[in-house]
């Protein structure tokens, strides 16, 4: 049975990360200062993961193996970052996403991690956006997006030609 043959994934893929929150151990607030976190790099990754979790009350200290942070790999990427908000109205959908994604991947991804990244996509363009990246937008002042790496609907969100220098810029 293909990945295209059932509409939504039903069992452990869709339910997988729910079932990790649920499970795993919480750390006391008051504890969280006592812990440090270490960070290698400082591309999109490395700066969102030591921002969000500073923000939780983690010591946080990041380390870039380059000369310089602004020489992450996240810099060269230049067509944009996709989300399935459906603006188009093209039936774009999280499962499209998700199964565009694993097939882009050669069938490689790791699905419930692909999934997940499905799931919260539109929130991220919405937090760039509150950060400051400064998405394409139409004549009316909406988030233009586009077509992008052979798929069949419009959910590519792009800065002009330096959108992973943007992203970077707005993590920071």
């Amino acid at each position: 049975m293909g990945i295209m043959n059932s509409k939504i994934p039903s069992g452990p893929l869709d339910q997988k990360w729910t079932k990790h929150k649920n499970e795993i151990n919480l750390v006391n607030p008051a504890n969280k200062r006592n812990i440090d976190v270490i960070v290698v790099g400082t591309g999109l990754a490395g700066g969102s993961a030591a921002a969000s979790l500073a923000e939780l009350g983690y010591n946080v200290k990041t380390f870039c193996y380059q000369d310089s942070p602004r020489r992450a790999h996240s810099i060269a990427a230049q067509g944009g970052i996709n989300a399935a908000k459906n603006y188009q109205g093209d039936g774009d959908s999280n499962y499209r996403l998700f199964y565009d994604t694993v097939k882009g991947g050669d069938y490689r991804s790791r699905e419930a991690n692909v999934y997940r990244l499905a799931e919260v996509s539109s929130n991220i363009i919405d937090q760039c956006v509150s950060q400051g990246v400064p998405f394409a937008r139409e004549y009316g002042g909406l988030l233009d997006n586009r077509s992008f790496g052979g798929v069949l609907v419009s959910r590519t969100f792009y800065a002009k030609g330096q959108t992973g220098q943007q992203l970077l810029l707005g993590a920071y």
